[in-house]
């Protein structure tokens, strides 16, 4: 936003300071002041061209013969459109330009006694393609400064977007009334009316309120197509905006002024003469006054006549219903839509405009009707126009001022500085805020125009501006320090991270959004494409960092990821903190060869994961899951616990399945460089935090263990967990390791044998060989009736 300060103190008296302090103060109130410009044009006048002739020795520059009203000077101009009896400005020898100062120069022989000057080099414009030719009605000799109101100042104010009030110079002075108690002075508003009231000449119907909260339109006749007045072209090309006619130029000016846009249709070429305000139809298309056709989607709102759309509503007019030089009556448009379906119909359209860029950051419909007065105002005032009494005014739902309660006692313990009561009343009214002093507190009503207030902390945050920032002392926190404590759940998934992380695991971080063809919790309104879903497990990005690994020629891959994941559950979403595994190629270890990671090393991962959290009660079993090598997988369950552990669980009779492991199927693993095995393990933190325990320690045993050999040969169907469990059951057995496996000669038929490594210690006392003796036949007569039997 840039604003003049000619402009502002049309509205406001400026204090008398350096425009370098007035910027400071803004931008310690919140309104950051990004650059400050300064234009002047001294010693530059009206001038009539005389006569044009080439250039003896420069085909392209011509030598004019200018009239300053005092004197004739010959002026050498490189401009194609100066021409015989035009008005334009000249900067005669000695004039001060933002580009410098101008003198007497010789040019390809000719001496050129001053410049034709264009808008780029008065500094109104960043590029120009001739020089200025100015209204023919300007008296030639005038000073031209004071006719474009320079000197001047612009300032370029850094917007924030719950500050849409603020895109106005009238917001802009508002706010420098307050911060300086100066009042502030309205718009003029009035204008004569004629017959016939507007709604004899038009309607307007919405469709939906939600989309368009109101809408007023106004009937203007006798429209004669004129350019503006210098003031105004001056006004808008210092905004960054090209003038083009009166009446488009007033709606401009008044989208600067007021900070509400407004729209001019021509009423002629409105099919029955009414408005709707409605969404697109499938098939509808319209071509923009930037003479690009765009097609139209539901998502779109326009705004229409009786048979097609004639603008989209919020962003830019339809060609087919411009004002153009035949224009004798309009249709004035004011209004405020919704700031989703605006945002929505810009991108869908792929249009950004000064008006979309207001109406985005929600504009109060109050000030609608505002807009079309004032620009009612301008248009009677500099031309003879004619304006239907009334207005049509579609407000289905007047917007209400709401009250915020503001307590003494927190504005003080919020700020710590003690603001005058005056003081807190008088910035508040300035601001447009109606302020009824109560015993302990204030009853402050808000206007419509300020949405962004809507809590005791944000009126605290207008007096703290307002009272300034820099005026609040430095003191120590008074508040007591109180120690933090982290989550339960994050507690869980740190201990689980450095677990881990000291098994020689790495950790990874992947996204969590992800397309939306994965995904079972889609985004309404994703950020970019491709991220328009939330992942529902952890697998395929690990994926991915095992092929970027892979890919970079690293021998093998052991990486973790503690992730929360989403899913859909009875038709909510569910989410969960999951624990992900890949291990793939070889491990990173001495002496290990070639030999990659088998099946054997996830588990063991899973067993010492289980071990450190002091977890019982997993087992493995069966499982399906369409990812996993049929023949090398299992699920994991928990015996014991909670039964309903989280959205990716499944209760199976008394135990409950809490995730997945095994080597991963080829299909998923076809696009990794040379097509490595890979074993993924997948399991949720939240059923385990329940069943863990936290580290226990206890003294070295002060007696002696008893170790025993013992080979079994085991019936093949016998689940080797229970010839494990069968071991343990005993109170004599500290451990038993399972060290070989072995079948082949010497076996029975449809048996295994096992050789396991059996601990035998007593915690208080030595043990005889009796004892463990003894311990191996309860554990073998335990053991026969599964068909198990010791081998000799």
């Amino acid at each position: 936003m840039r604003a003049s300060l000619n402009w502002l103190s049309e509205y406001v008296n400026l204090p008398e300071i350096p425009a370098e302090a007035l910027a400071e103060r803004l931008t310690l109130a919140g309104l950051e002041v990004e650059r400050i410009e300064d234009l002047v044009a001294e010693g530059v006048v009206v001038a009539r061209v005389a006569s044009v002739d080439p250039h003896p020795q420069a085909g392209t520059l011509s030598v004019c013969q200018v009239e300053t009203g005092h004197d004739h000077r010959t002026v050498v101009c490189g401009a194609e459109n100066v021409r015989a009896g035009g008005l334009f400005p000249l900067a005669v020898p000695g004039a001060r330009l933002p580009g410098g100062e101008v003198s007497v120069a010789k040019i390809r022989g000719v001496k050129s006694e001053g410049m034709l000057l264009s808008r780029k080099e008065l500094g109104l414009e960043a590029k120009s393609t001739g020089v200025w030719d100015l209204p023919a009605d300007l008296p030639v000799g005038a000073d031209l400064a004071p006719l474009i109101g320079l000197p001047d100042t612009l300032l370029s104010l850094k917007i924030t977007s719950n500050r849409p009030d603020l895109l106005g110079i009238l917001g802009i002075a508002r706010e420098i009334s307050a911060l300086y108690r100066t009042p502030l002075r309205e718009p003029e508003i009035s204008y004569p009316e004629a017959e016939p009231p507007a709604a004899t000449l038009t309607s307007v119907e919405i469709e939906d309120p939600a989309d368009c909260p109101r809408y007023v339109a106004r009937v203007i006749q006798g429209i004669v197509d004129r350019p503006s007045p210098l003031l105004i072209e001056a006004r808008l090309l210092k905004a960054g905006m090209r003038p083009l006619s009166l009446v488009v130029d007033v709606t401009n000016y008044v989208l600067l002024e007021v900070g509400h846009p407004l729209h001019a249709f021509d009423r002629r070429r409105l099919a029955e003469g009414r408005i709707v305000v409605r969404r697109a139809r499938p098939g509808e298309r319209i071509r923009t006054l930037d003479g690009v056709d765009r097609d139209l989607s539901s998502e779109v709102l326009v705004i229409a006549d009786g048979q097609r759309p004639v603008a989209v509503a919020g962003v830019m007019g339809g060609a087919e219903t411009e004002v153009s030089p035949d224009t004798r009556d309009i249709l004035l448009e004011a209004a405020a839509f919704s700031p989703v379906r605006v945002r929505r119909s810009s991108r869908a359209v792929g249009l950004r405009t000064e008006a979309s860029l207001r109406f985005e950051r929600g504009l109060s419909p109050e000030t609608a009707k505002l807009a079309s007065r004032r620009c009612c105002t301008l248009l009677a005032y500099h031309a003879p126009v004619r304006i239907a009494r009334g207005e049509v005014d579609n407000y289905p739902s007047p917007a209400k001022a709401w009250v915020i309660p503001l307590r003494k006692r927190r504005l003080a313990e919020v700020l710590g500085v003690e603001v005058p009561p005056a003081e807190v009343e008088d910035g508040l009214t300035r601001l447009g805020l109606t302020v009824h002093n109560r015993e302990g507190s204030w009853e402050i009503a808000i206007p419509p125009f300020r949405q962004d207030l809507a809590r005791e902390i944000d009126l605290i945050e207008e007096v703290a501006r307002l009272y300034g920032y820099d005026r609040v002392p430095t003191l120590p926190p008074r508040v007591e320090p109180r120690i933090g404590k982290k989550d339960p759940g994050e507690a869980f998934a740190d201990r689980v991270r450095d677990i881990l992380a000291a098994l020689g695991l790495l950790e990874a971080y992947s996204p969590g959004l992800v397309p939306a063809t994965g995904a079972e919790v889609k985004l309404r309104n994703p950020l970019a494409q491709g991220g328009d879903g939330l992942r529902a497990d952890l697998l395929p990005g690990l994926l991915g960092g095992v092929q970027e690994n892979l890919a970079a020629q690293a021998p093998g891959v052991a990486m973790f990821e503690v992730g929360r994941v989403f899913r859909k559950r009875d038709g909510h979403v569910m989410e969960e903190d999951r624990l992900g595994i890949v291990l793939a190629g070889r491990p990173p270890l001495p002496l290990s060869g070639k030999g990659e990671y088998s099946p054997a090393d996830l588990k063991g991962i899973l067993d010492a994961l289980l071990s450190a959290l002091r977890v019982e009660g997993v087992e493995l079993g069966e499982v399906e899951d369409p990812r996993l090598h049929p023949h090398r997988r299992a699920g994991i369950y928990l015996s014991r616990g909670p039964s309903d552990h989280g959205p990716q669980t499944t209760d199976h009779g008394s135990r409950t399945l809490i995730g997945w492991l095994g080597e991963l199927s080829p299909s998923l693993r076809a696009t990794l460089p040379g097509e490595r095995r890979v074993l993924a393990l997948e399991l949720a933190l939240s059923p385990l935090r329940a069943v863990a325990r936290p580290p226990a320690h206890r003294p070295l045993p002060r007696s002696p263990a008893s170790k025993r050999d013992l080979s079994l040969f085991v019936p093949q169907d016998v689940p080797e967990g229970d010839i494990r469990a069968e071991l343990l059951a005993d109170p004599l057995v500290e451990s038993a390791f399972l060290y070989d496996l072995y079948r082949g000669e010497g076996v029975p038929a449809g048996h295994l044998s096992l050789t396991y490594e059996v601990v035998f210690r007593d915690p208080e006392r030595t043990l005889s060989s009796d004892e463990v003796e003894g311990a191996v036949g309860r554990i073998l007569a335990r053991l026969v009736p599964r068909g198990v039997r010791i081998r000799t």
